[in-house]
Formats: structure tokens, C-alpha cells, sequence
């Protein structure tokens, strides 16, 4: 099978760690290559709140799992670099510059706090002017807006600006009313702009019988209509779950046998994040 996952923090885990990505520890590493044909996985940069030199740590971050990736060579992974957390550019917008040179494709723009940008989950601070600016320069520089972790009033907001916006790594509230989840209206709002949304498979954000609510997630999705704009997005390194990368072929037989259809299968599982960085990445 082929995956596309929208969001992992191994990048940052490898650094802090001075580890390497044959770790095992590692919920993403090397030996999870031959589970896939084509494996397309988006190492998301994380940025601390409150960190004294963020956009520093970005570039040691990104320059260690860079180095640490062309070195393990293989040949069935595509990486892609994303950051999570608009902090790194501490009101200098000429860092986005920087961060199309280092090809990354994605910005979430807050974590669960306020910054100076907008407001997190966790925060009931809108989109601020400032923010406005970051997200006007993020389309013209092709870069994707993620709008994981805003607040209600920020995501509306913020979506008005938002030529690719994506939602890298969220679940459903309607399935579990959880501050950092989104409604389906607001994947609508996504959907009407080609964007996508990777299905999280955080514990906490799932609920209870966290097996049975991803399918819950999936299910809704596809009764809404948008079958063509959802996508893992899994947090590997990033929090605690009962999956790892190794559970992603169980969960697509799991998801055949309750009747998914393989053509919506392989869409979820690889096709809408792969269309959606393709119509914009030219």
C-alpha cells in the first residue's frame, strides 16, 4: 500500500534526542519503509512555547533531520518539512522567505496558546493583523496554512485568507468534544477551498475505543461528502497513542472489513494529501 501521513513530530524528538532514525524507540523510523510501496510523510518542525530563540531552533532542527534523512537513503521515502508553530517568526515576515528556500510546505500557525499571529485552542484570541500578513504571505509563497490547533474564532477567520489551507492533524468534535477538535463545518469550509484534513490519532482527541472512533471520524467524513478532502495525520512522536507507524496497514484492512471501499481507502490513505501538495506545489 502506499501512505502519506500529514504530521509527525519525529524531527523534533530526533534532535532533542541526538538520536538517529533507525531508533526503534521512534514511532516513525527506518525500519517502517518496507511496510509501504510509496511512503510520503511530513516531518513537522515543532517550536516550544515560549522559547527564548525559536526561529534558531527551527534551523538546527531542520537541518538534523535533513542530515539524518539523506544518510538513512531510502529509497521509498519522500520526505516533507512542515513547521508547527508560527512563533518562529517572532513578526519578521521575511522568514517565511527562509522557510520556502528550506521547501517547507506547511505553517501551522499557532500551538495551543496565543501568539502573534492568532489564537490557539487553548486561548480565545483572534487573528490578529499581524497574522493576517503571514497568511497573505504564506499563499504567495505557496506555502500551505495548517489550521490545527486555532481556536473557533481564529479558524474563521483565518480560513477567509487562506488560499491552502489544510488541518494537518485534528479529529471530528462531533465525535468527541475536545477543545483541539473541529466540526464538519469547518472541514467544509476546508473542502470548498480543495484543501484536506488529516484524521489525528491521538487518544485524547479520539476518546474512548480509540480504534472504533478513528473509523467513527472516517464514517462522518464520508456522509458529509468529503471523501476527497481527508487524510491521516498521525502525531507519531508527538503524543500518546496506541498505534505507531507499523498499525497503519492493520488500520486499512480494519477499515476494508467494515465496508470502506478500497477506492476511498487508498484516497484517505494516500491520493487527497498527494493531490492536495500537488496543486500547489509548481
Amino acid at each position: 500500500m502506499d501512505f502519506f501521513d500529514l504530521h509527525c513530530d519525529t524531527a523534533t524528538k530526533i534532535y532533542d534526542n541526538n538520536t538517529d532514525f533507525d531508533n526503534k524507540s521512534l514511532s516513525v523510523n527506518s525500519s517502517c519503509a518496507g511496510l509501504f510501496d510509496k511512503w510520503f510523510q511530513c516531518f513537522a518542525v515543532f517550536i516550544p512555547e515560549n522559547i527564548s530563540e525559536p526561529f534558531f531552533y527551527y534551523e538546527n532542527v531542520i537541518k538534523r533531520i535533513k542530515d539524518v534523512l539523506s544518510k538513512a537513503d531510502i529509497k521509498n521515502l519522500l520526505p516533507i518539512y512542515t513547521v508547527e508553530g508560527g512563533s518562529l517568526l517572532d513578526r519578521d515576515l521575511s522568514r517565511i522567505d527562509k522557510l520556502k528556500s528550506d521547501n517547507i510546505k506547511a505553517l501551522t500557525l499557532t500551538w495551543n496558546n496565543e501568539n502573534n499571529i492568532a489564537g490557539g485552542a487553548y486561548s480565545d484570541a483572534d487573528l490578529k493583523p499581524f497574522g493576517i500578513e503571514v497568511i497573505k504571505k504564506l499563499n504567495k509563497n505557496k506555502i500551505a496554512t495548517d489550521l490545527s490547533h486555532l481556536n473557533t474564532k481564529s479558524f474563521y477567520s483565518a480560513i477567509e485568507y487562506a488560499n491552502y489551507p489544510i488541518a494537518t492533524h485534528s479529529c471530528l468534535f462531533e465525535i468527541n468534544k475536545h477543545k483541539r477538535n473541529i466540526t464538519c463545518e469547518m472541514i467544509d469550509l476546508i473542502a470548498q477551498k480543495n484543501g484536506v484534513v488529516g484524521i489525528c490519532l491521538y487518544d485524547a482527541f479520539l476518546g474512548n475505543n480509540p480504534l472504533e472512533k478513528i473509523y467513527k471520524n472516517i464514517y462522518l467524513c464520508l456522509e458529509k461528502g468529503f471523501e476527497d478532502n481527508i487524510a491521516i495525520g498521525t502525531d507519531f512522536d508527538g503524543c500518546d497513542t496506541i498505534f505507531n507507524t507499523k498499525d497503519i496497514p492493520y488500520l486499512y484492512d480494519f477499515f476494508t472489513c467494515k465496508g470502506i471501499k478500497k477506492k476511498t481507502l487508498d484516497k484517505l490513505f494516500f491520493e487527497n494529501a498527494n493531490r492536495f501538495f500537488k496543486s500547489f506545489d509548481k
